[in-house]
């Protein structure tokens, strides 16, 4: 956990049998916090195990003794789909105690249980800020994480589409909680998670 709150991570390889906490306790815990890959090894094969770590949120998961080239395999593939999709941490996922919610496969954002109406350009923008808890977006990276190719614009237009964000989520947009401002780089995502 020490390594994970340190360093940004591309993917994490877990083992289950770990000295003081458990593989599926730090599973958990970086749920809170990150997307970020992971794949779980582990000597234990019964299936309920399996779907035990998919359901906490493993990507991926090999049971011992594997090959090198299985497991470079199967870096390969979680990393090539985490690249592909804004997959959010949760379905459904409330911040600052219910003041904001948002349910991903409906589509729908809730300001204090109010429905919003978010444009398909903003909605993409927020999930891609949620996808990644405090990691700070570049413009660029931006319309990357958010577009991709799609994108037919000039970078400042985020800008533009963040403004008419923050007026509809945030209580006062001139101090926002949501989305926040890094002078010189970009925006970050600044919510506190709680599961719904």
């Amino acid at each position: 956990m020490a390594i994970f709150e340190r360093e940004n991570l591309s993917l994490v390889l877990l083992d289950l049998m770990l000295p003081d906490l458990s593989g599926e306790e730090i599973c958990v815990e970086i749920r809170k916090k990150s997307r970020v890959p992971i794949i779980m090894l582990t000597a234990k094969i019964e299936e309920s195990d399996l779907l035990t770590g998919l359901n906490i949120g493993a990507d991926d998961y090999i049971t011992k003794p594997f090959s090198l080239k299985e497991l470079y395999a199967r870096i390969e593939a979680v990393l090539r789909r985490s690249s592909d999709d804004l997959v959010p941490l949760y379905n459904k996922t409330s911040f600052n105690h219910g003041d904001l919610e948002v349910e991903f496969e409906s589509h729908t954002v809730k300001k204090k249980r109010v429905e919003i109406n978010l444009t398909p350009h903003e909605f993409k923008l927020l999930a891609a800020l949620i996808k990644y808890p405090n990691r700070v977006f570049t413009r660029e990276d931006l319309i990357k994480a958010a577009f991709g190719d799609e994108f037919e614009g000039y970078d400042r237009t985020v800008d533009s589409h963040i403004k008419n964000l923050r007026q509809k989520i945030e209580s006062d947009p001139r101090s926002p909680v949501y989305i926040l401002t890094i002078f010189g780089i970009g925006y970050k995502f600044g919510g506190a998670l709680n599961e719904v």
